[in-house]
């Protein structure tokens, strides 16, 4: 069971950091401190995190300020081709990102895009639940627990997953509503 709570664990914690990552209009530093940038030759990327400290003055402004001065012009490279939408503008030492405000056109699509992320992580769900059942199946074959045991963990896998599954559709329903409010 706990091998169960940490996998469920981990999808909700993936799809709260792929949420995060979805503009709502509003200046994140969420929306861009992952992106990855190849700062140093010959070694692996780093995110902008890694790189530069990371700050949202106001509503529409994120601010990254690299420690090393000569990667401004990569970081507002990464940051402008990551597929964001974002323009960042490099000011002296500075990047500076402006989060231009969504058109209720893009908000319908995030919309979209919230939904389909919430039903990958259901799907996720469902295939570990799939998996613990053939578990308890297979255990209760080879006489490994008995059967008060087997039903037994099959109502606490269900429950389990219930409550994940809600979860999930709830953090859902916290995007969709800040799409739409902003």
């Amino acid at each position: 069971m706990r091998d169960l709570a940490n996998k469920l664990q981990s999808i909700e914690d993936h799809l709260r950091a792929e949420l995060s990552q979805i503009r709502t209009g509003r200046a994140s530093i969420s929306l861009v401190e992952n992106i990855l940038v190849d700062a140093y030759e010959g070694s692996p990327r780093l995110m902008v995190k890694e790189l530069a400290a990371l700050s949202a003055p106001d509503f529409q402004t994120i601010i990254v300020a690299p420690w090393d001065k000569s990667l401004t012009s990569k970081i507002s490279s990464a940051i402008g081709s990551s597929g964001g939408g974002l323009n960042p503008v490099v000011d002296g030492d500075l990047v500076k990102v402006p989060v231009p405000p969504l058109t209720q056109e893009r908000r319908e699509e995030m919309v979209k895009m919230v939904g389909k992320k919430v039903e990958e992580a259901k799907i996720s769900v469902r295939n570990i639940r799939q998996d613990a059942m053939r578990s308890l199946d297979e255990q209760k074959e080879n006489g490994v627990i008995s059967e008060d045991e087997y039903f037994r963990g099959r109502g606490d896998v269900d429950e389990e997953v219930r409550k994940v599954t809600n979860d999930l559709e709830e953090l859902g329903g916290i995007k969709k509503e800040e799409l739409i409010r902003v």
